[in-house]
């Protein structure tokens, strides 16, 4: 009877760690995505392709963008209220998002995103970012980035089926965001307890060529966290 106890708790500890590793990598997964696609950089890059757009569409994004540059920090669990020029900036994106060329408008739709998930309100982000992956006239590099991080933002708490298919669109050779993917489909492993398939995706990180530097770092950093004989 004692031995059986031992067994139960010694599982259910082993089952905790695993669940504090998924939440950790999770965090870590979500600011990755975000250092990798966050800022005007990507969204003026994109603007730039588009050379036929309405002059003034295009102005008051590129005001609103700069509005939005720069929120405060998120306190507590509330979202942080915007105020000023901040919140003029989230008005007129989110006025060009239902609006005018379909390429302002889906960039004014990915930036309120980020500027909704900035301030702590993440089911507006989730929004905001579903809206554009689910366009089929948006721009295909931004709906495989509005799937990604609509993805990393729920993977401590979303549906998985769910996740995991619109995670696997993004997997796979040669995919631009193959190493994201794969790293966000083992921290789902790891959520469900699935340790062997979590250490096989993350060990194929570690050995592609193609993965970039962070993701591969990260990948090493979790497989340790997941090694029973490890702390």
């Amino acid at each position: 009877m004692a031995e059986d106890i031992y067994r139960e708790v010694d599982e259910e500890l082993k089952a905790e760690r695993m669940r504090a590793v998924a939440r950790r990598y999770a965090g870590v997964a979500v600011a990755a995505a975000v250092a990798v696609v966050a800022g005007a950089g990507l969204w003026s890059w994109k603007l730039a392709q588009h050379k036929a757009l309405d002059q003034a569409a295009t102005g008051t994004y590129l005001v609103a963008l700069r509005q939005t540059d720069h929120l405060p920090d998120q306190v507590g669990s509330s979202p942080v209220p915007l105020v000023g020029k901040a919140q003029s900036g989230l008005d007129a994106l989110q006025k060009l998002a239902t609006s005018g060329d379909q390429g302002v408008a889906t960039l004014a739709r990915m930036q309120e995103a980020a500027v909704q998930a900035a301030r702590g309100d993440v089911p507006a982000a989730l929004a905001a970012w579903n809206a554009v992956q689910d366009n089929p006239a948006a721009d295909p590099a931004l709906r495989s980035i509005a799937t990604l991080l609509w993805c990393q933002h729920q993977l401590d708490t979303g549906d998985i089926p769910t996740l995991r298919s619109r995670l696997s669109l993004l997997a796979g050779q040669g995919k631009a965001w193959n190493g994201l993917a794969v790293e966000a489909l083992a921290v789902l492993d790891v959520r469900e307890g699935h340790k062997d398939d979590a250490r096989q995706k993350l060990s194929a990180l570690v050995d592609s060529a193609e993965t970039p530097a962070g993701v591969r770092n990260r990948a090493q950093g979790m497989m340790q966290a997941l090694d029973p004989s490890a702390g």
